[in-house]
């Protein structure tokens, strides 16, 4: 009994040996386990703070020899790994590119030329979307594009002596919102005279224009001999359709030219701007009986009355002998006394006033409204279209080019005067124009008519677009459901409205058919008016495009303003 009562313990002991070691493990595992999960929780946690605390800007991006060619600049204030380059074609060319990185960057370093040996290829007139990635995952995007948002601005002299130089500046900002840079940026300059240019553009291009940065391009030339207008138009290679501005300069002789730029009455007139209105382009001539609506608005912004004695549209003759326009067929504004209104020998169309000028009021805009006839031309021409104000503000003038054949549509926008109905041919004169007079400040949904004809006896084979471009104190441009009922019953498609960067509106439509025969087409908008303490002068732009013609490069659209008047 004892043996087995001695053997009862060691078995016990075993037992509990067994049992303690198992507890034992059991602890001494879970407090690993747990020491574990907490260690990577704490790792998990440091590189989350890490990356957050990770930072990595591509400055600039140029295109050199073909393949990119970046700077890349360590933000942060942790020593960052780069790992990997993707590239997405944003004109859907080529497929999604890659390339490995291994670059290390220290805080406050920057890499220059990352890129140019990963084999990935680039041109300059293609848009690009470029990310570098970091190890512990951020990523840094930019764009290169020549399709961007910029700025085209002249600087030139308005008046400049015979044979003397001037210089010609063009300033080109690049507005885009985003970081996207202008690659290979090779300005254009243009005129149409024949000028001797001493020195060409300096600098000839710039290997990139980034976000927010403007670069300025100077010309020198020397001035004609002899008095003639010329007409610069400045731009860049590859840039996006309508990226251009146009600007004038007066060769004079050398008495006009002292007395232009010396004279009070210089000074006083570029306050007051000429508001070049409802331009046809092109121009049919194929008959007599065409009719063609011009208009020619006079913006006073000043705090006094300007008095108006004379104005002109003078047209040369074209090389095959004729004049664009023949008789005026009838005046419309002013239309007291009509016979202010005449056509000179040289074809120069003209308003004289008399002994009883017109007055423009303060902050208003004076019309000046002529329909002409337009005589047989055969052949495609390009016409520059003199229009020059006499006020008691100085001398004004301004240049527009004229497209016109026998075979040309004539194309031009005017606004409805009484916005509660639309124009439907025959045009009434007392219902077209450039001017809206006495708009209520606050309105809600004020109502604008765009009305585009086709005057000639050619239909144009094609669709019509209509640019509209709305002040930005215009708010909520709208069309809304009853407008939308009158554009489709006009023969409009639905238009795409978009807001600009300086909050302007455009409104994009186009005509729903194939061609456009004799005829008008009203295209109806809506805004809300902003709300003015004093009399105030808006102006719309509009734009009507169209396919050139297969003679060659026409202009082919045509420019409509409209001067708003809000009162308060």
């Amino acid at each position: 009994m004892r043996y087995r009562r001695g053997l009862s313990t060691v078995v016990g002991a075993v037992f509990f040996i067994i049992a303690t070691t198992t507890v034992i493990t059991y602890i001494t595992y879970s407090m690993n386990s747990i020491d574990n999960f907490s260690q990577s929780v704490i790792v998990s946690e440091a590189q989350n703070i890490d990356r957050g605390r990770e930072e990595i800007t591509i400055s600039q991006t140029t295109i050199n020899n073909g393949q990119f060619n970046m700077t890349v600049v360590n933000t942060g204030s942790l020593p960052v790994h780069l790992t990997r380059l993707w590239v997405t074609n944003q004109d859907g060319v080529t497929a999604d590119q890659k390339a490995d990185l291994d670059i290390n960057l220290n805080p406050g370093q920057q890499q220059y030329n990352i890129g140019q040996s990963t084999g990935i290829s680039a041109v300059s007139t293609a848009s690009y979307n470029l990310k570098v990635v970091t190890e512990r995952g951020n990523i840094s995007t930019f764009q290169v594009s020549p399709n961007t948002s910029t700025r085209i601005q002249l600087v030139l002299p308005s008046t400049v002596g015979p044979d003397t130089t001037f210089r010609v500046t063009t300033l080109i900002t690049n507005n885009s919102t985003s970081p996207n840079n202008i690659a290979n940026l090779i300005p254009t300059l243009t005129n149409n005279a024949t000028l001797v240019e001493t020195s060409p553009n300096t600098p000839a291009s710039i290997a990139t224009l980034p976000q927010g940065n403007t670069v300025a391009f100077t010309s020198v030339y020397t001035a004609p001999s002899t008095p003639t207008v010329i007409q610069f138009n400045a731009s860049y290679a590859n840039a996006p359709t309508g990226s251009y501005v146009l600007s004038t300069i007066r060769a004079e002789t050398v008495t006009a030219a002292e007395e232009a730029s010396n004279s009070q009455w210089s000074q006083a007139a570029s306050r007051v701007g000429i508001l070049i209105s409802g331009i046809p382009n092109p121009v049919e001539t194929s008959s007599t009986t065409n009719t063609v609506r011009f208009g020619i608005g006079i913006i006073n912004p000043l705090d006094r009355p300007v008095q108006i004695y004379s104005v002109t549209i003078h047209m040369p003759a074209t090389t095959s002998g004729n004049y664009p326009f023949k008789t005026p067929l009838g005046a419309v504004e002013p239309s007291t006394p009509s016979t202010n209104w005449a056509l000179t020998a040289d074809k120069v169309i003209r308003w004289q006033s008399g002994v009883s000028p017109a007055t423009i009021p303060s902050k208003s805009v004076g019309q000046f409204r002529v329909t002409l006839d337009t005589p047989n031309n055969l052949s495609n021409q390009e016409i520059l279209t003199m229009i020059q104000v006499l006020s008691s503000e100085g001398k004004l003038s301004a240049i527009y080019s004229i497209s016109s054949k026998n075979t040309f549509s004539t194309i031009n926008v005017f606004y409805t005067n009484n916005t509660a109905s639309l124009i439907t041919p025959p045009i009434p004169n007392n219902n077209w124009g450039y001017l809206y007079e006495g708009i209520k400040s606050g309105t809600i949904g004020q109502t604008f008519n765009a009305t585009v004809e086709n005057a000639g006896g050619n239909t144009l084979q094609s669709k019509v677009k209509l640019i509209l471009l709305i002040p930005a104190d215009f708010k909520e441009v709208r069309t809304g459901t009853a407008l939308d009922v009158i554009n489709a019953a006009s023969g409009w498609a639905d238009p795409v409205i978009s807001t600009n960067p300086d909050g302007s509106t455009v409104i994009n439509v186009e005509t729903s058919t194939s061609s456009f025969g004799l005829g008008a087409k009203a295209f109806r908008y809506a805004a809300d008016v902003p709300t003015v303490t004093d009399t105030k002068l808006y102006v719309f732009q509009t734009t009507t495009v169209y396919p050139t013609w297969s003679e060659g490069n026409i202009i082919s659209s045509a420019l409509s303003e409209a001067g708003i008047q809000v009162i308060p």
